[in-house]
């Protein structure tokens, strides 16, 4: 529709054209003549450097723009006056208040890229790169090694990778129309999970005016938008193209090795190796970084957990548990026997690495990895051959190596207390009950919700700290988002999952059988949020999604993963006309 829109002021490409830029710079020398003529004649010359005539974008026309004296001195004037506004603002606004000043130029900056004519063509190129930065930042990277500005977000690479990836991303969707329609049509591929996301982000929103901080919950909106929407449509995009995703899926378990021998680095030394090298001007707050950087030792046994580059020792366990199903992948349905050894020894590693953590969360997602994946495994080869004795050997013997582990788990003192937990877990399990009994009846007085991060608010319970604290993700998603933004939130995960097993089940692309290892990660993911609430892998989490419905459509044949953009020029730009290259 905005093709045939004529703008008051025409976007400029190369230089600033008299329509666009200046009647305000007029405006600002009839107000030097009324403050000082001198100053008004000196001005003047400045005037002819925006007489040449500007380069107006492809279909766009230039409009008149012609402006009486007092429009332009009114013009001027609300020009200084927002700056004084803003050279005041900082002092009048407290610290948490001061993303607001930023809003105005986010929402210029967004009517830009929707004012921009379609291209045809847009960076699929750097917005891959860009994302793959990000990517390997999120997962290596410690998120207290950070800048801070007051009223920002701590500023890390990670951080910065996702800004960049974020102008080319937007870029791209506001000037490609392919690219819009191949996003819509990916994430409508499952109505159900489309379904599930809608509602997810409409709690986001409709839960603000429930928040006691506004500011706040407006914060993490625009942080939850950034690093869980957005990611997931930058992963319909990257993973659409054949061979990415396997590329990252090798890539993401590189990095859980890289991070595995840090900690086990960590344990011997007693602290991170980088404790004592951050540089001063990325050091957060000191009481807050000594907290971070602590031993975190359960005060029952006293034993070191190891945190790897996460905060605490329970969000490395994790993302060490949402490895896991892509190494009995692999281990299972590698076709070397090269892959197949290196996958064990992986697992061994990943497994020994979960113990140092001393977290029970990890064997838990590496039970349920083991006891989603497998089965379905084991059903896939027994259809691809009936003659194999292999598969029903596994079908038929699941239940009875179920039995067998729950009796050596209940059986076994050790096991018993890895897995289920004993007198050292005693307190963080009765904190859970009691979080649970405290969250009822507020769940009931409120099914809305009460806004982002205002669960421990809502809740009010102090750990022996005297600190706040959730300690369930499920409590956290009920009191932030309400009833319907749990069920959206983690019904998109269930759905994915049942998606998974589908494709896997029925594909013969070697590639799209990740979707197997993808389902039950999503699982592992549901059963590890019960007891806890921290999100610093769920956008790692979400990226994972948006690979897994991208393999999902590709097994719809919604699109053509080797010609996914007809038209491609050499230097990455997609649009029609390009041939693009396989990934």
């Amino acid at each position: 529709p905005h093709r045939d829109l004529r703008l008051r002021a025409p976007l400029v490409v190369g230089g600033a054209g008299e329509d666009a830029v200046a009647p305000g710079l007029r405006g600002a020398n009839y107000a030097c003549f009324v403050v000082s003529p001198a100053a008004g004649i000196a001005y003047k010359p400045l005037m002819s450097r925006f007489n040449a005539p500007a380069a107006v974008l492809p279909l766009y026309t230039r409009g008149p723009v012609v402006l009486s004296l007092p429009r332009r001195i009114v013009v001027v004037l609300a020009q200084v006056a927002l700056a004084a506004l803003y050279g005041v603002a900082p002092i009048l606004l407290p610290p948490k208040l001061l993303f607001v000043l930023i809003l105005p130029v986010v929402v210029c900056l967004l009517l830009a890229l929707w004012l921009m004519p379609d291209r045809g063509v847009f960076p699929r190129r750097a917005v891959e790169r860009s994302f793959g930065v990000y990517f390997v930042l999120l997962v290596v990277w410690p998120s207290y090694i950070a800048v801070v500005l007051p009223g920002l977000p701590w500023l890390t690479p990670t951080r910065v990778a996702l800004f960049v990836t974020t102008l080319f991303f937007l870029y791209s969707v506001s000037t490609s129309a392919l690219l819009r329609t191949h996003l819509a049509t990916l994430a409508r591929s499952s109505p159900l999970l489309w379904t599930g996301f809608l509602l997810f982000q409409a709690s986001m929103l409709y839960t603000i005016p429930f928040s006691h901080a506004i500011g706040e919950t407006v914060k993490a909106v625009v942080d939850r938008e950034l690093q869980f929407t957005e990611v997931f449509f930058v992963a319909l995009l990257v993973f659409a193209r054949r061979g990415t995703a396997t590329r990252t899926i090798a890539t993401l378990l590189i990095l859980a090795v890289v991070c595995a021998v840090d900690g086990f680095v960590e344990l011997r030394l007693g602290y991170p190796p980088w404790a004592n090298h951050i540089p001063s001007f990325m050091k957060i707050d000191d009481a807050m970084l000594a907290n971070i950087l602590g031993s975190q030792a359960r005060s029952a046994d006293g034993l070191y957990r190891v945190r790897g580059p996460a905060t605490n020792s329970l969000i490395f366990a994790e993302f060490l548990a949402l490895c896991m199903p892509f190494v009995i992948h692999w281990l299972l349905t590698g076709r070397t026997l090269l892959l197949r050894v290196s996958m064990a020894a992986l697992g061994v590693l990943l497994l020994a690495s979960i113990l140092s953590t001393q977290s029970r969360l990890g064997l838990v997602g590496t039970i349920v990895a083991l006891a989603t994946y497998v089965p379905a495994w084991a059903y896939r080869q027994w259809r691809a051959n009936a003659t194999s004795i292999i598969g029903p050997t596994i079908l038929i013997g699941a239940p009875l190596v179920a039995l067998a582990l729950i009796g050596a788990v209940f059986s076994s003192h050790s096991l018993s207390q890895r897995v289920l937990g004993g007198g050292a877990q005693a307190a963080s399990t009765e904190a859970r009950a009691e979080q649970r009994r405290m969250a009822v009846p507020k769940i009931i007085a409120n099914p809305i919700g009460h806004g982002l991060d205002q669960s421990g608010y809502v809740l009010g319970y102090f750990n022996q700290a005297g600190v706040v604290s959730v300690d369930s993700h499920y409590l956290t998603t009920l009191l932030d988002l309400g009833i319907v933004g749990a069920v959206g939130y983690y019904g998109i995960f269930l759905v994915g999952s049942v998606l998974g097993a589908r494709v896997f089940l029925a594909t013969t692309d070697r590639e799209s059988e990740l979707a197997g290892p993808l389902g039950s990660m999503c699982i592992v993911f549901v059963v590890i949020k019960a007891v806890l609430s921290e999100e610093n892998n769920h956008s790692l989490t979400l990226l994972l999604l948006g690979m897994l419905v991208a393999l999902w459509a590709r097994e719809r044949r919604l699109f053509d993963p080797d010609d996914l953009f007809p038209l491609a020029s050499a230097s990455g730009r997609e649009g029609p006309g390009a041939r693009s290259s396989a990934g």
